[in-house]
């Protein structure tokens, strides 16, 4: 019995929790213990136990940790980080049917090609798993070109990109920033902006809110620039810059291990935010609970910091 007693005990010790994994995801998307223990209403030094806590029961090592500061995930942690947040995704979708009534009808949805949306098919799948009445219809595209389909009626909720200070002409539908996330200049090594003659640019098609602040800032400063590669596929834009094809404004988060972030020491000019605000037609009650569900879903509201509705 005693044997017994030893293995369960041994087992609850090694239990996983949902402190825990909250703690690790809230680490890893914001960057910051400090901002964890905020976002958690948890002190710093409870959240780092948390964490060390689930790395002893993983048996490996999470995070990088420079001067008792956040400075990465390891290759563990890039691993585990999808895993944790479909756990707390399905918890929150398993809660939150069974406070509202299913969904049912159609519902047209536009998602911007010009945003790493995290996850959005994983998504919409669990949506339609909890709503089996309910159809939904996706169309990505530009973010220019989902304002004019929203306009025309031609979609009834989008997601759309925007830099920080931008307001979408969305006539008086609402609007509600769901992400925020830095812009920054990715190239393949560091360059000196005063190097090029005329700047060699990685970009998205007309429409998109990072080729037009990328252009903006380049007229801002006075240099003569290009564009050298252009592609509606956000993996190209980033195999671009890897090839050293040009230079790319993408969120920070988008940078890869071999990419390197060029700032003022180079002489680029700062970028403002961007930020993923959705909106939908207010008159239909379907579509305001369907955006509400998109809200909610840390896979799409997560970012620097969860925002309050947009201005």
């Amino acid at each position: 019995m005693a044997n017994i007693a030893d293995t369960a005990s041994t087992l609850t010790d090694r239990r996983i929790t949902l402190e825990q994994l909250r703690a690790f995801v809230m680490v890893a998307e914001g960057g910051s213990f400090a901002g964890a223990s905020l976002d958690l209403g948890r002190t710093q030094s409870a959240v780092t136990q948390s964490l060390k806590k689930l790395e002893q029961i993983l048996d490996c090592v999470l995070l990088e940790r420079r001067q008792g500061h956040f400075a990465g995930l390891t290759l563990e942690g890039a691993r585990f980080l999808p895993m944790a947040k479909e756990i707390l995704a399905r918890l929150s979708d398993a809660v939150g049917s069974f406070q509202r009534p299913p969904l049912a009808g159609r519902i047209r949805l536009g998602v911007p090609d010009d945003f790493d949306v995290l996850d959005i098919h994983g998504v919409l799948s669990r949506c339609l798993d909890m709503n089996p009445e309910l159809r939904i219809e996706v169309t990505s595209a530009m973010s220019a070109a989902i304002v004019d389909m929203f306009n025309a009626g031609e979609i009834d909720v989008a997601l759309l990109n925007r830099a920080r200070g931008e307001s979408p002409n969305v006539g008086g539908a609402p609007r509600k920033v769901l992400r925020s996330e830095p812009l920054t200049w990715l190239g393949r090594e560091k360059t000196a902006l005063g190097q090029f003659t005329t700047v060699p640019l990685v970009g998205f098609p007309d429409g998109c809110t990072y080729r037009k602040t990328m252009l903006l800032a380049m007229q801002r400063v006075g240099k003569p620039s290009c564009l050298a590669y252009t592609s509606s596929s956000y993996e190209n834009i980033r195999r671009a810059v890897s090839a050293g094809l040009g230079i790319a404004v993408l969120p920070r988060g988008s940078a890869g291990r071999d990419h390197v972030i060029l700032g003022a020491e180079e002489g680029f000019p700062p970028l403002p935010e961007a930020e993923l605000v959705m909106v939908a037609n207010a008159r239909d009650e379907l579509y305001r609970k369907f955006a509400a569900f998109l809200e909610s879903s840390p896979s799409v509201a997560n970012g620097v910091r969860r925002l309050s509705s947009a201005a």
